[in-house]
């Protein structure tokens, strides 16, 4: 008996590459999610939550913490308070693969986030979205100084 074989191929696949949004596509989704709660408030007679520095840093800073750790919690208010010379200060967060909207419609159908994003009290914003182990994690930030 005779047998013959060719030559053995192996064939990889390259490695899959992790998407990574560009810092273009985080700021607009990021800017979505401060869009829609100001549509959502306008439509309920709430004043406009402007982008401020401020809440802003203190999204900044926790949503890459949340998402190197993959934990999931409110960082403490107090320390935003004082470091914002601010009267009031709240926060939702949200981990997700989805859209902007489905993030901002997802605090709406929660009572304690609605009532952050209907607050009269809070007048400034800041949205921090970081893309981690294909999903969303977004802070956001209120304040009122």
């Amino acid at each position: 008996m005779v047998l013959a074989l060719g030559p053995a191929a192996i064939v990889a696949a390259p490695p899959a590459q992790a998407y990574t949004p560009s810092s273009a596509t985080v700021a607009a989704y990021e800017a979505r999610v401060a869009y829609r709660i100001n549509v959502i408030r306008a439509s309920y007679g709430r004043g406009r939550l402007n982008s401020a520095q401020c809440p802003d840093y203190y999204a900044e800073r926790w949503a890459p913490y949340l998402a190197r750790t993959w934990s999931f919690y409110h960082q403490s208010m107090y320390t935003i308070l004082r470091g914002c010379g601010a009267r009031v200060a709240a926060e939702n967060l949200a981990r997700g693969n989805v859209s902007a909207d489905a993030i901002v419609a997802a605090w709406w159908a929660s009572p304690g986030h609605r009532a952050n994003i209907l607050d009269g009290r809070l007048n400034r914003i800041g949205v921090a979205a970081v893309y981690a182990r294909g999903q969303w994690v977004v802070v956001a930030d209120f304040t009122r100084v």
